[in-house]
């Protein structure tokens, strides 16, 4: 046995090892927390905001036919209108172990110093082997102000029904 037999022999061990080690991990390279997937970042707006926009309570249960409904507090304690909430899910089983991540986009407007429920339902799949879930909001739009606002005028004699009280009177029929 020369040392090329045992080179190659070492070579194909540790590649053995890497296939074995990709094997065990493809579970979770394919959850929403997989191996190539990174935490959802806040906006510059939204962090600076991050603490005064909370998620005070949620509910989030299944209908009939598949449709989840979820019910989310929100309360806003800046002196900014918030829209565009993203809030993020982790569901978890019985164990405490991670199954699945779903994400909302609630397109609402809270204004400032307020507090508001939403509620949302959409067909959506959760793992169905979650027992317990932990949310919280990702990331937020700041309303400002329009850059331009549309004023609508309508000219004066349109817009009125014909002959609203003009002209000749048709002849009553007997």
């Amino acid at each position: 046995m020369t040392r090329q037999y045992f080179a190659n022999l070492a070579l194909c061990i540790v590649l053995g090892a890497v296939a074995i080690f990709s094997v065990t991990q493809v579970g979770s390279a394919l959850t929403p927390k997989g191996l190539f997937v990174s935490e959802p970042e806040p906006s510059q707006d939204a962090k600076k905001m991050m603490q005064d926009v909370i998620l005070t309570r949620y509910q989030i249960g299944e209908s009939s036919k598949n449709m989840i409904e979820a019910e989310f507090y929100i309360q806003n304690n800046s002196s900014q209108s918030v829209k565009n909430i993203n809030v993020s899910c982790d569901f978890f089983d019985e164990t405490g172990k991670f199954r699945d991540r779903k994400g909302w986009k609630l397109a609402e407007t809270i204004s400032g110093q307020n507090q508001k429920k939403i509620v949302s339902n959409s067909k959506r799949f959760v793992n169905t082997g979650a027992r317990a879930l932990n949310c919280s909001i990702t990331d937020f739009q700041l309303v400002k102000e329009s850059f331009f606002i549309l004023d609508r005028h309508v000219a004066e004699g349109h817009g009125n029904a014909p002959d609203a009280g003009h002209g000749e009177q048709p002849p009553a029929a007997h």
